[in-house]
């Protein structure tokens, strides 16, 4: 079951502080704990992250602890095409809703801890309460679409005699935690998620959130995928 967390912290109003939230209305708990393979975080009218799930945590690597209670602009630090800020105080998606409009899907480049800035889709779902309205945030990875999207227009830049295409941009592969080493190096052994909790005394869903963790680190749509680049990248032996 998705869990809104209620942080416990300053109610300081001060840029940067966190804050004590309460729960989302009825009709927003509905809709967070349905179904969906998206990642789901929520934003009272105030711009405070009031829920952050399993999934938003494996997306970005930030925990809920963290962010509950944080202003989303200073959380995910949005990016437009180009490199122009779309996360900021004056969120333009709040300032949208506000208005009684549907916000669109749009793409943006978020601040991640497990494979520096990265692009995702957001689809927005906009519930109405006497406070203003509650944004419930559906993000899915994009990173590899954009990735195209790039080799696409050097490929034209090319056939049009614009100049030579830019050689492909080498992914960076972050620094891993510990643990995400450990679980890493019992992926390549062969070991499967119940037997890597047993060995390291986690959970298979802790589990799950680390593999999913070094997938979006290494830039991998498989196991098999994260683990050749892990190799590739000298993470791995052989």
């Amino acid at each position: 079951m998705l869990e809104t967390i209620i942080q416990r912290g300053t109610t300081n109003p001060a840029e940067g502080s966190r804050s004590v939230v309460s729960a989302p209305p009825p009709a927003v708990e509905c809709l967070i704990n349905a179904r969906t393979a998206d990642a789901v975080f929520v934003v009272a009218p105030d711009h405070r992250i009031v829920h952050w799930d399993a999934r938003a945590e494996a997306l970005t690597g930030l925990l809920a602890e963290e962010v509950v209670g944080r202003r989303c602009h200073e959380t995910l630090r949005g990016e437009c095409e180009g490199g122009g800020r779309l996360c900021a105080q004056g969120c333009p998606v709040m300032a949208l809703a506000r208005t009684g409009h549907a916000v669109p899907s749009y793409d943006t480049r978020i601040e991640t801890r497990v494979g520096g800035r990265r692009w995702v889709n957001v689809s927005v779902l906009c519930v109405d309460s006497e406070e203003g309205p509650y944004l419930i945030h559906l993000l899915r990875d994009a990173q590899g679409a954009h990735e195209a999207l790039e080799m696409a227009r050097d490929l034209v830049r090319l056939s049009s005699g614009g100049g030579e295409a830019r050689a492909p941009r080498r992914v960076d592969v972050p620094d891993l935690t510990p643990r995400q080493a450990e679980v890493l190096a019992l992926l390549a052994g062969g070991k499967s998620a119940r037997e890597i909790g047993q060995e390291l005394y986690l959970s298979q869903a802790t589990v799950r959130n680390h593999i999913r963790a070094l997938l979006l680190a290494l830039g991998a749509h498989s196991q098999l995928e994260a683990l050749a680049r892990a190799r590739e990248a000298g993470l791995l032996a052989g």
